[in-house]
């Protein structure tokens, strides 16, 4: 069973590599994202958004296939689930890989804090252009349909921008 460890670590890290590949796309797509979004035809949109699921998809199917060789390893190094995480397969590896998946666990770190980054700035103007659109639309609904200019109280309204674009003569 340990002979087969080493091939296990090379998986481990080769996997981890690929992740590191598919987060650094993801990056790419989201920074690509905020240009998309300030002005970009609906139809770049989409098609950033295809290629945005699709790093999230490879992404996901390698920490599960990661997940996996990690319990496999851990069954073999006697690790309990609860304790098994990459540093503690670190404690089990020869020197240099062990440097190997310390690297590889910071570079998926920093791409993971990035990515969370990248995604609330985002979200930020995805937020501010639907406020603006909210906006718009009210004050669009409010010269097509003009409400009361008088509140129950007898009390005139204050900042009632009504108006009217449709004549309602004839």
């Amino acid at each position: 069973m340990k002979k087969k460890l080493p091939k296990l670590y090379e998986s481990l890290i080769c996997l981890m590599q690929e992740e590191i590949e598919a987060c650094v796309n993801l990056c790419d797509c989201l920074e690509k994202e905020r240009d998309v979004l300030k002005g970009a035809p609906v139809d770049e949109i989409y098609e950033n958004n295809a290629r945005k699921e699709n790093c999230i998809v490879q992404s996901g199917k390698l920490a599960d296939i990661r997940t996996q060789v990690m319990k496999n390893m851990g069954a073999i190094l006697g690790i309990p689930r609860k304790k098994l995480n990459i540093s503690a397969l670190m404690d089990h590896a020869d020197e240099g890989v062990a440097k190997d998946l310390a690297r590889c666990q910071s570079v998926l770190r920093s791409l993971a804090s990035d990515i969370d980054r990248l995604n609330q700035r985002n979200r930020m103007l995805l937020d501010a252009a639907l406020f603006h659109v909210r906006k718009s639309v009210d004050f669009l609904g409010q010269l097509i349909y003009p409400g009361s200019t008088y509140m129950n109280t007898g009390r005139m309204k204050g900042n009632n921008l009504n108006g009217r674009i449709l004549s309602r003569e004839g």
